[in-house]
């Protein structure tokens, strides 16, 4: 018996990775079709189709009749407001879409995408960890670092139904790793696959440009410290930068006449955002404009990430610019620590600019969501300083030993009873210091949560014509498309109450207040933690 047992712990400790992200792809499965949609999702899916409309013209691919009159209703990519946004991570959806002549139904698309955006983020998850591995030469600790990333609420509700900025963090983390793997090794087998990864994140967000300047910078650096570059390393460099354009041209089909007007037209249009605004954002209780409030970016990262991360990502943050400051030279030459300042800067840097430069910013800090792997990085900095570098004579062995480790472990195992207890909410996740005051922000930005008002609507009403207020949301429409096609056909949606039966309320840019809607009496609450995130109304008059 004994001999059993020790073999099941020998078994278990020598695969508990792989049997982590076993279980992790199982849950993704499980709950991949469990959250509503936000309007981005659409808007996304109508530009990928947009682009393909325009693949086929221009190339003048063969497609089927069906499908030619089925794109002819979609706008000329040239004429399209949002013409600016790449779309190539969605062209295989798009193509499973054509393939069934567009007749899936909603809730089948709108799932697929999800899953899709799931497995995006489990394959980051993987390349998370092989970057933290490849650092700390530990598997524990580099898994420690997965499951803190994979396990905080907010990311883990957003990496299902955030199809733009959780799929621009999955492929930040993808370009980060084959970067620094091209830095160590400038083979030219690394110089084009670097290249094209670096080609889809840009094209995800043209933020991602910014690891460009951040590569040549940390190369010239290399290159000065180590004394050690040579014509072949440049050659490689060149194949790097030029399969980058060169894949970046071929997916984004807006480049492909007059691509440095284009790419200007872009750079402009990604700072700005001007068919979006970043002035209504309910923040500490005000409406403010975002791109003006240089506390709104850090607020927010500190108040809706796991309050022991943050607090061990300063660490770890202490401990770089410690290491930094004491030897800059030696700090350069070494490996591990050099990976360390690029990681950092690639993570840091680009929030501070965005701050500094009043770039367009709305709906919490989503657009910022790349520089959450940083913070986790900086965090297994810190864990790792703390129980592997200092000895026992300078820090205490009690600390290292047991309340380090417990208080990580206590994170983890909070962070996933939130979701538990919440799911699908869980994308309203605040920390416990200031949860008493989620009111003062933006609940539900997107409306993620319509799905489950609209569900209770056409569960608990059998009327065959139901008519809905949904102008204090922003999803109705697009959740409609998550019901069956008979609850679909009773919902008339409108965007005046004066003749509705209900009206749909999520905390977006505003709180909920009675005097609101005098005609109208609360049904039902989706609550987080007895924090209100939406309601349904029901006329008074029909009441029972």
């Amino acid at each position: 018996m004994l001999r059993m047992k020790g073999k099941r712990w020998s078994f278990l400790s020598a695969h508990f990775v792989l049997l982590f992200f076993i279980f992790y792809a199982i849950a993704g499965l499980v709950l991949f079709d469990d959250y509503g949609s936000g309007p981005d999702e659409g808007i996304e899916r109508q530009t990928s189709l947009v682009n393909y409309r325009y693949t086929i013209e221009k190339l003048n691919l063969p497609v089927s009749d069906a499908v030619e009159t089925w794109l002819a209703y979609l706008p000329p990519l040239k004429e399209y407001r949002d013409r600016y946004y790449g779309t190539a991570l969605h062209g295989l959806l798009v193509l499973i879409e054509s393939a069934f002549q567009f007749r899936l139904e909603p809730h089948i698309f709108y799932g697929m995408r999800h899953f899709f955006t799931f497995l995006n983020f489990y394959l980051a998850a993987i390349c998370f960890y092989q970057l933290l591995k490849n650092r700390f030469a530990n598997r524990l600790l580099s898994l420690t670092g997965v499951i803190l990333l994979v396990s905080s609420p907010r990311i883990f509700a957003e990496s299902f139904y955030n199809n733009k900025d959780i799929l621009f963090l999955s492929w930040y983390i993808f370009s980060v790793f084959f970067l620094l793997r091209w830095l160590k090794k400038p083979t030219i087998a690394n110089a084009l696959l670097a290249g094209g990864i670096l080609a889809f994140t840009i094209n995800t967000r043209m933020t991602g440009i910014v690891l460009l300047p951040f590569l040549l910078f940390f190369a010239l650096i290399r290159a000065v410290v180590t004394h050690d570059w040579d014509k072949r390393k440049t050659g490689s460099l060149a194949v790097l930068l030029l399969s980058t354009f060169a894949v970046f041209y071929l997916i984004t089909p807006n480049f492909w006449d007059h691509p440095l007007q284009v790419l200007m037209e872009t750079l402009s249009f990604s700072s700005s955002h001007p068919n979006h605004s970043a002035a209504g954002n309910l923040f500490m209780g005000r409406i403010v404009d975002a791109s003006v409030e240089w506390s709104y970016i850090p607020v927010w990262i500190a108040v809706t990430t796991p309050t022991v991360i943050m607090l061990i990502s300063l660490v770890g943050t202490v401990v770089l610019a410690f290491r930094f400051i004491k030897a800059p030279i030696l700090f350069l030459k070494n490996q591990l620590q050099f990976d360390d300042l690029f990681i950092f800067s690639t993570g840091v840097f680009p929030v501070i600019y965005i701050i500094l430069t009043h770039v367009t910013i709305y709906n919490g800090w989503r657009h910022c969501y790349f520089c959450y792997p940083t913070l986790v990085y900086l965090a297994i900095l810190g864990i790792h300083a703390i129980l592997d570098i200092y000895s026992a004579e300078t820090f205490p062995q009690s600390v290292k030993r047991f309340f380090i480790p417990m208080l990580v472990g206590l994170t983890i195992v909070a962070n996933v009873l939130f979701i538990i207890r919440n799911h699908p909410y869980e994308y309203a996740y605040f920390a416990p210091l200031v949860r008493s005051k989620a009111s003062l922000f933006s609940g539900d930005y997107w409306g993620i949560s319509t799905r489950q008002l609209l569900e209770y609507i056409v569960k608990n009403d059998d009327r065959s014509l139901i008519r809905i207020d949904h102008s204090q949301t922003n999803s109705g429409s697009i959740n409609r498309g998550n019901l069956d096609e008979s609850d679909r056909n009773r919902l008339e949606l409108l965007y005046e109450s004066e003749n509705a039966d209900y009206l749909l309320f999520t905390r977006d840019d505003k709180n909920f207040q009675v005097e609101m809607f005098p005609d109208f009496e609360t049904v039902f609450t989706v609550e987080v933690e007895g924090d209100p995130i939406s309601r349904v109304l029901k006329r008074k008059e029909n009441l029972p």
